[in-house]
């Protein structure tokens, strides 16, 4: 009987793969190859007609090289944007959204009311810190974990889509109050750049900020 797992070696031997995933790959192919070679014999063929029907298994080892080798950079690339963007974005997400909700139950209403713009003022200044930071650690980890500068500034600003989700359904809730209480024309638009400059641009900042420091290549870091 043929070595399958020699053969399956020597046609892959182009594919550009770690050993890990060389050795798995080569293992179930040949594993494949042997079951189609067995049951020809079972059913009565000669040696060489078993081969044969083993070898057709596979009727193109080059295209299969690629192949393997295309699936494996499209994995790789995943499992690095799981790690370099998702975990430590969702994770300062999820952040973001438990400040806000904390704030939201924990502030009475009436701050929310308070005509002093001293104490708008101050809100706004302890949020966009909040946010400076949440992005300073977003991009901070990816570049931990290995992250380019890219990643890691996407990383960094992934929170904003919290806001770009509460952005939209606000903005037209606020348009629709606002035509129905008779808000027109230049009125109505001071009102909508508000909204988005509350909930998009003044979080986006202070992300973009917070980040930025951490998006610069690092010789030391980068390096590695």
């Amino acid at each position: 009987m043929p070595d399958w797992s020699a053969l399956v070696h020597r046609h892959l031997a182009s594919a550009h793969l770690d050993e890990r995933r060389r050795r798995e790959i080569g293992a179930e192919l040949a594993a494949h190859i042997e079951d189609a070679y067995d049951g020809a014999l079972r059913r009565g063929c000669t040696e060489a007609q078993a081969v044969a029907c083993a070898m057709e298994q596979v009727p193109d080892w080059g295209a299969l090289a690629v192949a393997v080798e295309r699936s494996t950079d499209e994995d790789s690339i995943m499992t690095r944007q799981a790690l370099t963007v998702l975990l430590p974005g969702t994770t300062m997400l999820l952040t973001a959204a438990a400040g806000l909700s904390l704030v939201v139950y924990a502030m009475p209403a009436e701050r929310w009311l308070d005509p002093r713009w001293q104490v708008h003022a101050f809100a706004a200044g302890l949020t966009f810190l909040f946010y400076l930071v949440l992005g300073a650690i977003g991009a901070a980890w990816s570049r931990h974990v290995g992250g380019s500068p890219g990643e890691r500034l996407a990383a960094g600003v992934f929170p904003l889509v919290l806001h770009l989700a509460v952005a939209g359904p606000a903005v037209g809730a606020d348009m629709l109050y606002a035509l129905s209480h008779g808000m027109r024309g230049q009125n109505l638009q001071i009102n909508i750049i508000k909204m988005v400059l509350i909930l998009l641009v003044g979080p986006g900042a202070a992300l973009l900020l917070g980040g930025l420091p951490f998006a610069r290549k690092s010789a030391g870091l980068d390096a590695r």
